[in-house]
């Protein structure tokens, strides 16, 4: 069990893990940058929150380009002994178009 202390720590190199996690699957896509931090879900359990921020691209982006990303994340994750659910949240450019 991680305390409410360890909680809200992140080892880099989890930060690391996530990050080559994500620019493997989503550089094509425009990832641009990562915010990571830790934080605690609705019913207290503590989690990681990811924000992945994207540039504009002039082609529109698959919308399928994250389908299957949190199961491979927390793979890698485990691998590190890291237990916290990664929480993916996706910023795109507001005029970003998105193929179906």
């Amino acid at each position: 069990m991680i305390s409410r202390a360890e909680s809200t720590e992140i080892e880099p190199q989890v930060k690391r893990t996530i990050e080559r996690v994500l620019r493997k699957r989503l550089a094509a896509f425009g990832l641009n940058r990562t915010k990571i931090r830790a934080g605690w879900d609705h019913e207290g359990d503590p989690v990681l929150f990811v924000d992945a921020y994207y540039k504009r691209l002039d082609r529109p982006i698959e919308a399928k380009a994250t389908f299957g990303l949190p199961t491979e994340l927390r793979t890698a994750l485990a691998e590190l002994g890291e237990s916290r659910f990664p929480y993916i949240r996706h910023h795109f450019d507001e005029h970003q178009k998105i193929a179906s």
